[in-house]
């Protein structure tokens, strides 16, 4: 049983209202009573959607037009369920139908049929909460395939760009990943911060190859180009709408541990996920070598990264960082 069940009454003899409302209203039901299908349409599209509508099939306004509004309101309410009102004497409904209420009214037939509905829709209920759920889950599902297809298309931009670029994200990312997790960050903060880090070197393809693979001193303006590239990635990604985390994450990884950006709180996930970009990013450049010199040695990273830890690098993040890497 259902208590409190929302129950629509289209009526409009004024008798058959006033026999079946007192019925419903004993069973601790909520009745609605409309006079014609016009009414109990405009019901329905206020919101006003029942768990079960009585169609009076007595009524002249009734009978010939509730399949309007019948449609209208199995649309809306899946589980909803349908009754007939039947005068004595008269013609029952097809067998395929709900279970009349014929008059003159029996309250505990009413009841009975009132309450054999309200249970089938209990039960239908439940059972598309576990479909919608389903259905949910697959949606999830496929919105993080579609999610990852897009960093996908996106990290190729970069592979395209410069080959070398695209293997420091992978690297940088799997190694941010790493650290994340024994960090004890959330699964979906994780899958976040590996994106970014896919992505965020994606803003050097506004900045000239030829400037990337300079090995001469860069000059202050040519220095500016480069750094620029968090705030030109983040430009990018934040088209996307499913990765505008990332895309603040991308922009504030470059900032140093101790120069925090006002939009920035030090003690949320994005403060945090920034800090492990950050880190992750920098130990890959020194750990891969480079047009102008060899890779760097493990101990010579850590003295860096503890040489900056709490004023360029987040010092949990360098703490695990070293922890977890050779």
């Amino acid at each position: 049983m259902m208590l409190n069940g929302r129950i629509m009454i289209v009526s409009d003899r004024e008798q058959v209202v006033a026999e079946l409302e007192p019925i419903v209203r004993r069973g601790s039901h909520l009745a609605l009573t409309v006079p014609d299908a016009r009414e109990a349409l405009r019901s329905l599209d206020q919101g006003l959607v029942p768990d079960l509508i009585i169609s009076d099939l007595g009524s002249s306004s009734t009978a010939h037009d509730s399949a309007e509004y019948l449609s209208r309101f199995r649309h809306i309410n899946r589980a909803g369920a349908h009754l007939v009102i039947v005068d004595e004497g008269a013609e029952a409904p097809p067998a395929d139908s709900t279970i009349p209420l014929r008059r003159p009214f029996r309250d505990g037939e009413v009841q009975w049929a009132i309450e054999a509905a309200v249970g089938r829709i209990a039960q239908e209920v439940v059972a598309l909460r576990g479909q919608v759920c389903r259905e949910m889950e697959e949606m999830r599902h496929g919105m993080r395939e579609l999610r990852r297809d897009v960093v996908t298309a996106l990290a190729g931009t970069i592979a395209a760009r410069d080959p070398y670029m695209h293997g420091h994200s992978v690297r940088v990312a799997a190694l941010a990943r790493r650290v994340a997790e024994a960090m004890g960050v959330a699964p979906a903060d994780v899958e976040l911060l590996e994106f970014a880090s896919l992505l965020h070197e994606i803003g050097k393809v506004v900045v000239p190859l030829e400037l990337l693979h300079k090995t001469d001193p860069l000059s202050a303006d040519e220095l500016e180009q480069i750094r620029a590239h968090a705030r030109a990635g983040a430009g990018i990604v934040e088209g996307v709408a499913s990765l505008r985390g990332a895309a603040r994450i991308i922009e504030h990884h470059t900032l140093p541990y101790g120069a925090l950006h006002p939009s920035l709180d030090s003690h949320s996930t994005e403060f945090l996920l920034a800090g492990i970009l950050h880190a992750a990013d920098a130990y890959d450049a020194m750990t891969s070598p480079r047009a102008y010199r060899g890779a760097m040695d493990h101990d010579y990273c850590a003295r860096t990264l503890e040489s900056g830890s709490g004023t360029r690098f987040h010092p949990a993040v360098v703490e695990m960082l070293l922890r977890i890497t050779p």
